[in-house]
Order: C-alpha cells, then sequence, then structure tokens
C-alpha cells in the first residue's frame, strides 16, 4: 500500500531541490529584463527554502530533544514567512511580466489595488511575527505536535486575498499573453487554492505549499520559454521603435519564398521628409520618440499578415497585400503624429510625409535581400526626383540604375587613374580689368571627352566619394601651383571647394594643411571654399573647421551665399573672409532682388568681408554690381572654366577688356 505521507516527503524535496536548481539554471542565463531575472530568482531561491523548511517541519514534528523543538520553531516560521513573501515576488513577477516594471508611482496600472497588495502583504508578515509570541496562528503541545490557533484561518485568508488581487489584474490585461501564460500565471491562485481547501478541511496534508511549489515551477518554466522567444524576438527588432529591425523583415520576406503567396505583396520603402528639420526644432530626443510615435501610429495601418520594419535613420520598409498599397501610401502623403515634450512633458503633433519607392513583387525565387535592394532603387530614384512623391521600380528604372552602377564604377576608377583634373574659372577686378584670383573646378576626363560635374557630382555626393574628389583636386590644384612659381608665373589665390560632407572627419582641417605643406605651396595662395547649401553637419561642426583653417593660416569662402535658409545665421557664427554671392540673385535683376543684393553686400562690408559675385554674364549685371560696391566678379563674361594649359596662358597676361 502507498504511503501518501512519504509521497507528500518526496514532493517537497524534489520541488525544493528543482526549485534551487531552476534558480542556478536562471542566474547562469541571460535575461534582457534585469528586474524580471531578480524576482525569478528570488521567487525560486524563496519557494525552496519553503518547501525545504515544510519537509523538515514533518521530520522533526513529535520530537522533544531540544534541537528538534527548536528546529521546528524555526521552520515552521519560515513557512509562514516564506509563503508571504513568496506572495511579494509572485504579484512583482505578474506586474513585470504584463507591465514590465513594479512600483508604486501614479502611472502605475492598478496601483491601488498594487498598493492594497502590498498592504495585505505588510499586514501578514505582521501577523506572522505576533503569531510567534501569542499563539493566534498556531502553537506546539508538549509533544512538539503543531496545533492550530484560533485565528488560523487568517493566515490562509491573506494569501487568499493577495493572489485574488492579483487574479484580477491577470484578468484584466489578459490580452498582453497567450492562453497558456494566462494559465500558468493564474495557477500561483488556482492550485494553491485548491491545495489550501483540502488542508483546511483535512488534517495532516500538505497540499498548499505542494501546489505553491508546482505553480513556481509552472512559472519558472513558461518564463524560460518566453524569455527565449523575447531574446529571438529581440534579435529581429529595432530597438527604438519597435518595430522590425533588417534582419526581421529580411527573414520574413526568405520564409516566404517560393510561396506563390509571396506575389501577392508589395514592398514599399519609404523615407521621412525633411526629418532633419524637425530634429533641429525639438532636438534629437524628442525626433527619436517622434520616430517612436511614428512607427506606433503607423502599425495601426498594417495588418496581422503584413510587416512593418525601420531600416536606420528616417528610412522604413513595409511589406503589404497588394490591395492595402494605396491606403498606405495616401497615409505617408501626411500622418499626424503625437510625442510628449522631453522637456515640458506637453503633446505636441507634427505632421509626417514621406517619399517612397515600390517593388512589385513579381517573383517569388528572389532572395528577401534582393527584394529590399530593388525597392530601395526605386526609393532611391524617388528621392532624385522632385515632384514624384512615390516611385515605382520598372524596367526603364531598372535599366537606369544598371547604368547608374555602371557610371559609379567608372568613376570610383577615374579617382584612381587621375582622370578627374581641374578647370580653374577666373575672378577678375572690374575697377583694374586684371585677374584677381580663380576658382578650381572639377572636371572628368573620360573615354576623351570632359565630362562636366552635373553628370557625376550627384552620385559621388550620394556614395560618398565626393570627399575623395576634393582631395583629388586639392592635390592637383597645388601641383599646378607649384609648376606655375617655378615658371616664374604670378599666381593669384586659388579656390578650392570642399563639400560639407567632408566635415564627417574632425581632422579635415590638419589634411588640407598636409597636402598643402607637402606640396610646398604659401597658404596664402589657398582659399577653401564651403557650400552654404548642404545642412548636413550643425553650424557648431562648420564653425570649428573654419577656425581650424584661420589658425593653420588658409582663407575661407562661403559660396552660393543665399540660397539656404540659414545665411544670417552662418554670417554670425562662423568667421568666413570672402562672400560669394549666389548666381539666382545675379541672373534676376528685378528690383527685389536688387534691393536684398544691395544689403547684402552692405552686411558683407560692414563684418570685414570680400564679395565675389559669380555666375556673371551679361554687361548690365557687371555694371549693377559696380554700381553696389562689388569688385571681384566671376562668370562666363570674362572665362569660363579654362583647363590648365589654357590657365597658364591667362596666368602670362591676365588683363582684361572690360
Amino acid at each position: 500500500m502507498v504511503d501518501i505521507f512519504s509521497v507528500q516527503l518526496s514532493f517537497l524535496v524534489f520541488e525544493a531541490i528543482f526549485c534551487f536548481l531552476s534558480a542556478f539554471v536562471y542566474f547562469l542565463s541571460k535575461d534582457p529584463v534585469r528586474i524580471r531575472k531578480s524576482v525569478v530568482l528570488s521567487l525560486d531561491m524563496a519557494c525552496g527554502f519553503m518547501l525545504l523548511s515544510e519537509y523538515l517541519f514533518y521530520v522533526y514534528m513529535g520530537s522533544t530533544e531540544p534541537m528538534d523543538v527548536l528546529i521546528m520553531a524555526v521552520v515552521n516560521a519560515a513557512c509562514y514567512y516564506l509563503i508571504l513573501l513568496l506572495m511579494l515576488f509572485y504579484g512583482m513577477f505578474v506586474c513585470v511580466r504584463l507591465f514590465g516594471r513594479f512600483d508604486l508611482k501614479k502611472d502605475m496600472p492598478c496601483r491601488n489595488r498594487i498598493v492594497a497588495f502590498c498592504a495585505l502583504d505588510i499586514i501578514g508578515l505582521i501577523l506572522v511575527t505576533v503569531s510567534q509570541f501569542t499563539g493566534i496562528y498556531y502553537y506546539f503541545d508538549d509533544s512538539n505536535i503543531y496545533q492550530r490557533g484560533p485565528l488560523f484561518f487568517v493566515s490562509a485568508l491573506i494569501p487568499a486575498a493577495g493572489a485574488l488581487l492579483i487574479g484580477s489584474v491577470i484578468i484584466q490585461y489578459r490580452k498582453k499573453g497567450s492562453y497558456a501564460q494566462l494559465f500558468v500565471l493564474l495557477s500561483y491562485m488556482i492550485l494553491p487554492l485548491i491545495g489550501e481547501t483540502i488542508q483546511v478541511l483535512y488534517y495532516g496534508n500538505s497540499l498548499l505549499n505542494i501546489c505553491i511549489g508546482l505553480s513556481v515551477l509552472l512559472m519558472f518554466y513558461e518564463n524560460m520559454v518566453y524569455k527565449e522567444k523575447e531574446i529571438a524576438k529581440a534579435t529581429r527588432t529595432e530597438v527604438r521603435t519597435g518595430l522590425a529591425n533588417e534582419h526581421g523583415y529580411i527573414e520574413w520576406l526568405n520564409s516566404m519564398k517560393g510561396n506563390p503567396k509571396l506575389k501577392d505583396y508589395v514592398v514599399v520603402f519609404f523615407d521621412l521628409r525633411k526629418f532633419s528639420d524637425f530634429n533641429r526644432k525639438y532636438g534629437i530626443e524628442n525626433g527619436n520618440r517622434i520616430l517612436a510615435s511614428f512607427g506606433n501610429v503607423m502599425l495601426g495601418h498594417i495588418m496581422d499578415d503584413e510587416i512593418l520594419g525601420r531600416q536606420y535613420g528616417n528610412q522604413f520598409v513595409a511589406i503589404v497585400r497588394k490591395e492595402h498599397l494605396n491606403n498606405l501610401l495616401e497615409t505617408l502623403k501626411g500622418v499626424d503624429v503625437p510625442f510628449t515634450d522631453i522637456d515640458s512633458d506637453k503633446e505636441i503633433i507634427v505632421t509626417l510625409s514621406a517619399r517612397a519607392g515600390v517593388y512589385n513583387i513579381d517573383r517569388t525565387d528572389l532572395d528577401g535581400e534582393d527584394i529590399l535592394v530593388f525597392a530601395g532603387q526605386a526609393l532611391s530614384a524617388a528621392k532624385s526626383k522632385e515632384n514624384d512623391d512615390v516611385v515605382w521600380l520598372t524596367q526603364d528604372l531598372i535599366d537606369e540604375i544598371a547604368a547608374r552602377k555602371k557610371l559609379e564604377s567608372d568613376i570610383d576608377r577615374g579617382l584612381k587613374t587621375g582622370e578627374f583634373i581641374p578647370f580653374y574659372q577666373p575672378k577678375v577686378n572690374i575697377r583694374t580689368g586684371k585677374m584677381c584670383g580663380a576658382e578650381a573646378l572639377s572636371r572628368w576626363h573620360h573615354n576623351g571627352e570632359i565630362v562636366t560635374p552635373g553628370k557625376y557630382i550627384p552620385i559621388m555626393e550620394a556614395n560618398e566619394t565626393i570627399c575623395l574628389l576634393d582631395f583629388c583636386i586639392l592635390k592637383s590644384v597645388c601641383e599646378d601651383i607649384k609648376q606655375w612659381i617655378a615658371d616664374g608665373i604670378d599666381v593669384p589665390v586659388i579656390s578650392v571647394n570642399f563639400s560639407r560632407r567632408n566635415l564627417v572627419d574632425p581632422e579635415l582641417a590638419n589634411k588640407i594643411d598636409t597636402i598643402v605643406v607637402n606640396a610646398g605651396v604659401p597658404k596664402n595662395l589657398i582659399e577653401i571654399e564651403v557650400t552654404e547649401s548642404s545642412d548636413e553637419f550643425s553650424i557648431g561642426v562648420l564653425s570649428n573647421f573654419v577656425k581650424s583653417l584661420h589658425t593653420l593660416g588658409y582663407h575661407v569662402s562661403i559660396d552660393d551665399f543665399g540660397c539656404a535658409s540659414s545665411s544670417l545665421m552662418l554670417l554670425r557664427e562662423i568667421p568666413f573672409d570672402t562672400l560669394k554671392i549666389d548666381k539666382g540673385f545675379v541672373d534676376h535683376a528685378k528690383n527685389r532682388d536688387i534691393t536684398i543684393l544691395t544689403h547684402i553686400i552692405k552686411l558683407a562690408f560692414d563684418i570685414d568681408m570680400s564679395i565675389v559675385a559669380e555666375g556673371v554674364e551679361l554687361k548690365g549685371q557687371i555694371d549693377t554690381l559696380d554700381s553696389l560696391g562689388v569688385k571681384a566678379i566671376q562668370g562666363f563674361y570674362f572665362d569660363k572654366p579654362l583647363p590648365k594649359e589654357d590657365m597658364t596662358q591667362r596666368l602670362r597676361n591676365p588683363e582684361y577688356s572690360l
């Protein structure tokens, strides 16, 4: 016949050992949620000690040896204390699983119930302590046998009430998990209540604590499974927005490879318009909040069998069914996004729109990476076309992209073989008729022809080779100046353009100086020209670059002044030496333009800046500029950009007829 009492003891020992082993395994594992790891470890350890105490209670019960009596007193008190601590850890575990936190702050979900739960637990601990001196919960008779006290039912009622409070929270937020997770969390309420009912009705049964141990082990196992799923999900999730990352949506596409249903989908690669404006206006941290909120808003437009991900920066990817495409594209024309300002804690609503590239998936044999490349190419085309918010990948576009890739390859080869050379456009002093400087402009000597910048500069700016071009031209200019000096030619100041993309390098000024110094060219013959229209880097970065050049002995000019919105800010913050007036002011001889131009020129003179007007082609433009006090003119009226040989002849004869 089976000895029920021995079976109970075996269960207590087995569950205690398993709880300790579980805690050890969990301690060695990695959990991305630190507070959850602490709570699970506390839950397992407390349960292990509680079960072990229960086991020792039955082993030593009835023995009147002094040491055994002491052990009985200690382990029985430990059981009562640990049951209440377990209830507390259980409540913490539930809150962490459902809400990711456990605290009593005002914004904590179900705060009143959690406060009541904690208060109930504290009252329970106090009553257990009182019971040690009064016997209101239990006492031991002369034979060292456990006897229930008059308020024993309270010791059972408090944990039950606490479990019911937490159970109500689980039920209210049941949609936050699966049915299996819901059952496991509720098991701490259901199983012990069943065991406690039996134990209250029938003496000599330890089902309550055995059921608690079983529930804790169930929670441990389910949590391990949940944690592994979380870790796996984290590898496919973008941290800032919670959307799928590149790995996530590529994996999704690859899982559909070969499936005819893949042709039911389109890939939309989209880029938020002018998001840098929001970063400047609200700050980077608020910008991140806007992106996260945008992701949440857009998820409301994505079906369960579709996926939305973030590529990087302000670029996103959506893979949606073809019948939902129009709705998505309509949303991307303008969507209101709320966010909470980090400084004022007020809710602000901004409207975001996007440009999109669309690839209609028409093949099932492509890898996910290739599908994304097609959509990305369509987006690149959309970004290069000012009037097209949406571009579809067509065969013509594929051919255009292939031609562009070939051109990129030719550009890379040309940079390595010296095909990019400087042409020089003179600057003329209209008061003296003499050349007073020149600007070095890049040209590409390719396949026996001279390719103008408009065909290669946009490509080089997109793939960052523009930085290599700038240094290539600077080196060639230094070599030409060195040769002219050696030939006894009087060389004026030569301006060399540097894209703001170069500002990513904090050593840019020193690298420029190294090239000039190594060439043996006087620094006063080199002027570095920076275009105003780019806003990729902050004014502070540009200001530091200009100051570094001044320290090294170079002059700096600002090109295309007046074509961007931050012109006056640049003049206030950055000590440029020369201001080059954007040709747009020179082209249009309207009264409004002349009025603006007059004030720009006066402002420049007042802050001791030199002025150069570029893009001058007509005699009337020269007369207007002359009347406004501008002396240095650059444009086709005097000369187009000249190759080195023609520039050499012009340097030998620098006089122009006005």
